[in-house]
């Protein structure tokens, strides 16, 4: 392993990596350094990491990130934490799995191969949502369409990993999934968890990704969202019964159940403040549970 220090020389073997990283980047409009970037600009900086990885690290005023015990710029901590959230979400987009997780950034490594679009859209979920840190993932297509998903190592067994990592980022996204034991059986408990087969969502794609967006505006504006946070295409039994027909269209049926660190009223007033319009359901604001849609869509 080694790191790209300003003027050394980087192995011929990696430059495709940088150069496919920061284009990409690029096309997703966040912003990229180069040498020739201010000393003390913010955006991104991507360096070789090893042979076949390359290292993404949020620059913040210069900074990589703060020493400890410097005085930082009030918000600068939290915005270097969102652009390294934004950047993860486009590599992983690309089918890259990230391999490390450091004080300063992490490494990507691309996939072996062109991937099926159905393989890489399940593998962006896992490495977006799924702390790949935890479990190590085997994505593979079926003659079926569908996608199987096994744990090809990790820090623990396989059931936790299929039920507390990959489950809840798949459900999450949209997606569909059953649970199959060592024989090829779907099984109705996790206990004998052995694989998982899942199938993205066909329909409402536009409202999952809204989904998507909201958490992330959540993550950024709040810590410790965790999955309390639930969120799902609207139906029309969802909305009032005076709903014009197909109001439902473009909105999120949207649940935050609340714990020790936040109440729910906080994240209505942070996602109000951001342009989104929160509406009572049918019965009202009855445990929590709102209408969420951009301010656009009304």
């Amino acid at each position: 392993m080694f790191f790209s220090r300003p003027g050394a020389p980087v192995p011929p073997s990696i430059t495709p990596f940088v150069e496919a990283a920061r284009s990409f980047l690029s096309a997703a409009s966040l912003p990229v350094l180069d040498e020739q970037s201010p000393p003390d600009a913010s955006g991104l900086r991507v360096l070789p990491y090893n042979d076949v990885a390359v290292k993404v690290a949020p620059v913040i005023d210069g900074q990589m990130t703060a020493p400890a015990g410097a005085p930082v710029r009030t918000g600068a901590l939290r915005e270097w934490e969102n652009l390294g959230r934004s950047a993860h979400d486009v590599v992983t987009a690309e089918g890259w799995a990230r391999i490390a997780y450091e004080w300063d950034g992490a490494a990507y490594s691309p996939p072996v191969g062109t991937l099926h679009p159905l393989v890489k859209e399940t593998v962006h979920v896992l490495e977006r949502d799924g702390e790949t840190g935890y479990a190590v993932f085997d994505v593979s297509l079926l003659d079926s369409g569908a996608v199987r998903i096994d744990v090809a190592g990790g820090y623990n067994c396989r059931e936790l990993s299929l039920s507390d990592v990959a489950g809840p980022a798949l459900h999450a996204a949209g997606f569909e999934s059953e649970t199959f034991d060592v024989d090829g059986e779907i099984s109705r408990t996790w206990g004998t968890a052995h694989h998982l087969v899942v199938r993205p969502p066909v329909e409402r794609r536009e409202e999952w990704a809204l989904a998507h967006t909201v958490r992330r505006f959540l993550q950024a504006e709040r810590r410790h969202v965790g999955w309390e946070v639930h969120m799902t295409p609207a139906q029309p039994d969802d909305l009032p019964e005076d709903a014009e027909p197909g109001a439902h269209l473009g909105a999120l049926r949207y649940r935050f159940d609340g714990h020790a660190v936040h109440d729910p009223r906080a994240f209505d007033y942070t996602l109000r403040k951001a342009g989104y319009v929160l509406t009572p359901t049918r019965h009202a604001w009855w445990r929590n549970i709102r209408i969420l849609r951009r301010a656009a869509d009304q």
